[in-house]
């Protein structure tokens, strides 16, 4: 008997190029099964990212050291072209319905007129959506330099949180947030300890790797070609559900963290990327 066993990518697989660069704003559908809009505290903004007015700016300000640090353990990127970055965000988050992406805006620093976009940071996700099981995940996760060790990465990770846990109408009261980090990425693993995420385990072998990401080398004694794809990637799983957000303190906590003093101007030491 012959089968027919035709598989269809869920994501599509499209040539490299500059996608919805010139897409005017009010025409860029943003393609996710979420109510998005524009998230605020009193230290950074979180909107949704358009191509056309953000990617250009976003993209230059991943080049030379700053890029192969921030992408040291993601298991995409660096991009080498714009077209590379573009082409990303077409097929990893727009034609994903359950994946969006968040511009990190840096409220303590100053606003320049002449560069309204100088005071950008960042981005951070919502990924792996599941409307039906009430479910997300935080992730994307790409803070610069000069915003590490600052207030920029837990006031846009707790807005997220208040928006994805808190109860209707000012949130989506959805059930379960989680959070993945490379069980070697110490930074990202401690954020989400002092989030107030809940440590679940590690999924050994979770991801495939490129060659010259941080990972575990598969080194085979039988010679079945298991490491010539690359490198794997240990995960460690956290997780927030509406029972440590409501019963067991966890939304006070994410509250008290966004209610704290925000520095003017941020500071510039230690590094933060997921």
């Amino acid at each position: 008997m012959k089968y027919l066993n035709t598989a269809e990518n869920s994501r599509p697989t499209l040539p490299v190029d500059t996608y919805h660069l010139r897409t005017p704003p009010d025409e860029y559908d943003l393609n996710c099964v979420l109510p998005l809009r524009v998230l605020e505290s009193n230290g950074v903004r979180l909107e949704p990212f358009i191509p056309s007015l953000h990617a250009e700016y976003a993209f230059s300000l991943l080049q030379g050291g700053e890029s192969t640090l921030l992408y040291r353990y993601l298991p995409y990127g660096p991009f080498a072209t714009l077209a590379d970055f573009l082409t990303w965000l077409e097929v990893r988050i727009r034609s994903d319905r359950n994946s969006c992406l968040f511009l990190i805006t840096d409220l303590s620093r100053p606003l320049d007129a002449a560069d309204p976009l100088g005071r950008v940071v960042g981005w951070i996700g919502v990924l792996n959506v599941s409307l039906p099981d009430l479910i997300a995940e935080i992730g994307h996760v790409t803070v610069l330099q000069r915003a590490w060790k600052t207030h920029v990465n837990t006031h846009a990770s707790c807005l997220l949180l208040q928006y994805l846990l808190s109860a209707r109408p000012a949130g989506l009261a959805l059930r379960r947030v989680s959070w993945l980090a490379h069980r070697d990425n110490q930074n990202s693993n401690a954020a989400a300890k002092r989030l107030g995420f809940v440590f679940e385990g590690t999924i050994r072998c979770a991801k495939l790797l490129g060659h010259d990401k941080e990972g575990g080398v598969v080194d085979s004694t039988k010679n079945l070609g298991r490491g010539e794809e690359g490198r794997s990637r240990d995960t460690n799983v956290w997780s927030v559900t509406w029972e440590d957000w409501e019963r067991d303190g966890t939304e006070g906590h994410v509250a008290a963290l966004l209610a704290r003093e925000v520095k003017a101007g941020g500071g510039r030491t230690n590094g933060y990327h997921k």
